[in-house]
């Protein structure tokens, strides 16, 4: 009987080996095609870094200084013709207006220093 347990267990492990095998060899395929996707990921987004540079794409605002990512989506919905202000916030300005509050959000208080100001 001591050698029929000897073979069972040889033929457990062996079970027990295969499978682990089979397993590694999906890990190795599934690893494989998520650095081809990284790479061509990779690539992709180097050719949109040059396009944006082609094309002159800046972050900044309309005195020419950088905004933060929140503010730029802001600004671009100001551009639009809508408030992004707390008071009018999603209203439509109309006929394009200048809204002191919503240059306050954009632009904070150092927006008036690079704006000329008509005097009536």
């Amino acid at each position: 009987m001591a050698e029929k347990d000897l073979y069972d267990e040889f033929e457990t492990i062996t079970n027990q080996l295969n499978d682990i095998s089979k397993k590694v060899s999906l890990l190795k395929e599934e690893l494989s095609d998520t650095l081809e996707k990284n790479e061509e990921i990779k690539l992709e987004n180097q050719n949109l870094r040059k396009h944006l540079e082609k094309v002159g794409y800046e972050e900044k605002d309309f005195n020419g200084n950088t905004l933060s990512g929140s503010r730029l989506n802001l600004e671009k919905l100001y551009r639009k013709g809508f408030h992004v202000c707390q008071q009018y916030y999603g209203s439509h300005r109309d006929n394009d207006e200048e809204c002191l509050f919503c240059m306050n959000v954009l632009y904070g208080t150092n927006w008036k220093k690079n704006k000329k100001v008509k005097k009536i």
